[in-house]
């Protein structure tokens, strides 16, 4: 059942969706001193691999140094080339593409070409830039604010179920990276609600959920939803032949500000949406199955065929979403009305408040500190 018995009321107005100041404010007050998911352990596999990674305007390199993963401002100390362009790649050492500096994990200065032009050394700024980096399962974190709480403080009761969920027996299945012409609180909102199911999703989900079989949790830094639907039963079956809990549930999970979890027998799926500029924002999936660390080759066959049939499901799932995104966005741009919201998204009513009120604290620490 819904929380909330009566509509309520919209509380961004469509200005708050393309107005380059809202976006900043958004970006100051929610996103930087927030931890952000930018990948998985296995997007790295190997020692010398590596990503880079726009995060609001700050370029990031993360790194696989013989397991431990670092993070650092992808701007090379010397003088400020970034270290490389390549959004992934491998190379057997961390080497500034410019003048060939190279830099240890610790982001200390390594070889220096005719390192006696350089004479005394300046051991105070030849070094890259740090940022805090923490993993959770399989997940990798990143937080740009030095004095932020801790990525388990962040996460609250969301470490632990994150941690179990992106570990054995569970495996990556599919990952997905795209840019879409919206505003990132689209893309969130309409992951909170399920009244656009059977217009968006024919082919997917196709009905829209009785009230009865949908139960909402509300909290100011995140929303849940849960349902039983006995057309899960197919992965319950597979879940007690893996030995994992079979409850032939689906739940939606969104914290605060960009990460939304979902989860039912056998299959976790989590993603980060980031703001890119007020109407554009990317979006990054990891989609994990249950496989097994070691099973025998016919539970290998099932894992296998699992992972392949729900990251089709889950590919068509974002195509059906992805078409309606700029239509919405095209709205918001020319709308005047103030919109309205039904108790079946009530999720998103607590989501627009807790941008609302996290802008309108950081506005009001502004002026109290002048």
């Amino acid at each position: 059942m819904f929380v909330n018995k009566s509509r309520l009321e919209h509380l961004l107005p469509p200005s708050a969706y393309y107005a380059p100041e809202q976006h900043h404010r958004e970006l100051d007050s929610l996103f930087e001193p927030a931890w952000h998911l930018i990948a998985c352990r296995s997007d790295l596999p190997k020692s010398g691999d590596f990503i880079t990674f726009d995060l609001f305007g700050h370029p990031l390199l993360l790194r696989n140094f013989d397991g431990d993963l670092r993070c650092f401002i992808n701007v090379c100390a010397h003088r400020h080339s970034m270290l490389t362009h390549e959004r992934r790649g491998h190379a057997p050492r961390l080497v500034c593409q410019y003048h060939g500096w190279e830099y240890t994990k610790d982001g200390r200065t390594g070889r220096i070409p005719d390192a006696r032009c350089f004479r005394p050394w300046d051991r105070e700024n030849a070094h890259l830039t740090t940022v805090r980096t923490e993993i959770c399962g399989e997940l990798v974190f990143v937080c740009l604010a030095p004095q932020a709480p801790s990525l388990a403080d962040h996460l609250g009761s969301y470490w632990t179920l994150f941690a179990s969920s992106f570990s054995p027996p569970y495996r990556a299945a599919w990952t997905y990276d795209a840019s879409y012409a919206a505003n990132w609180k689209v893309f969130v909102e309409n992951s909170l609600e399920s009244y656009h199911l059977p217009v968006v999703h024919p082919k997917t989900f196709g009905k829209l959920p009785p009230e009865a079989n949908c139960e909402h949790g509300l909290d100011a830094r995140f929303t849940w939803y849960r349902a039983h639907d006995d057309e899960l039963a197919p992965l319950a079956w597979v879940a007690e032949r893996f030995g994992v809990p079979s409850t032939r549930t689906y739940e939606h999970h969104n914290l605060h500000p960009n990460i939304t979890y979902s989860q039912s027998d056998c299959v976790r799926l989590i993603m980060s949406v980031f703001p890119t500029s007020p109407t554009t924002c990317r979006h990054q999936a990891w989609l994990f199955t249950v496989r097994g660390e070691r099973p025998g080759w016919i539970k290998e066959g099932f894992g296998w065929l699992l992972a392949r049939a729900i990251s089709r499901f889950a590919s068509k799932v974002v195509q059906e979403d992805v078409g309606i995104y700029p239509d919405v966005q095209r709205g918001m741009e020319a709308s005047s009305a103030r919109g309205v919201i039904g108790t079946r998204e009530e999720r998103v009513y607590v989501f627009q408040k807790y941008v609302l009120d996290g802008c309108a604290d950081r506005q009001h620490a502004a002026h109290a500190s002048r």
